[in-house]
């Protein structure tokens, strides 16, 4: 079900909040950089990521990549959901420190062709399909048997999303024992996870608000296959 659409001066404000809220975690996880373990900071930044990602959709929107819905909603408040598109950001964060690490790049993107790779392609399915696509209909729209990456098959199933809540909470099982505890974050990964947010918020705030915008061959590829499958979704009957 497609809803009205925010103005393009509200959804600047929106994608704008989004982004500095993004920054507020990132700041407010300095004060947690030497406290061992490290699990709040990984929290902290964990939803930092998911900032990220709701400003990258929200971007998408306004540059009518993807048509804004009941549903597309949703999946802005969706954590999973969010995760998936942390997946489309990492692969479209460019990261080299050589030039030989460089040309393997350009390499890999050239033997791809008009290709994602599995995992990319695989969270941008799964986002449009099994998620906003089936929250519409009531079930997923797909010819073949979808032969998703187990990984991010795990991700749209929660994995990370517990992660993320184990950093906090005590976890119980089904009868009431304990499952997990906090305390077990080493610091190298909230490390990681600092270094991956504040390289996904860039690039969406230079796709959103930059001069010049973003362009490389794999930011083409992705707008281009999240418009193709996001506009059959639209046409699909419901």
């Amino acid at each position: 079900m497609t809803t009205s659409t925010a103005s393009q001066v509200e959804l600047n404000r929106a994608i704008r909040a989004s982004i500095d809220n993004c920054d507020r975690l990132i700041e407010e996880s300095y004060d947690l950089e030497f406290r061992e373990p490290a699990d709040t900071r990984l929290f902290l930044l964990m939803i930092a990521q998911e900032e990220a990602a709701k400003a990258f959709l929200l971007y998408l929107v306004r540059e009518e990549i993807i048509t804004m819905s009941r549903e597309v909603g949703r999946a802005m408040n969706d954590h999973a959901c969010k995760q998936l598109v942390g997946i489309l950001l990492d692969y479209l964060v460019a990261k080299w420190e050589t030039i030989a690490e460089l040309d393997e790049q350009i390499r890999y993107d050239l033997e791809l062709g008009d290709l994602l790779p599995q995992d990319v392609g695989s969270a941008l399915e799964i986002l449009a399909l099994e998620k906003v696509h089936a929250w519409r209909s009531g079930a997923p729209i797909w010819v073949e048997d979808p032969n998703y990456d187990r990984m991010v098959l795990k991700v749209s199933k929660g994995a990370i999303d517990r992660r993320k809540q184990d950093a906090l909470y005590v976890r119980l099982s089904k009868t009431g024992a304990i499952a997990s505890v906090p305390g077990k974050i080493k610091p190298e990964e909230a490390n990681l996870a600092f270094d991956s947010v504040n390289e996904h918020i860039r690039f969406v705030d230079c796709a959103a608000f930059g001069d010049q915008g973003q362009t490389s061959i794999r930011f083409e590829k992705v707008l281009q296959a999240l418009q193709v499958v996001f506009g059959s979704c639209d046409k699909a009957p419901t």
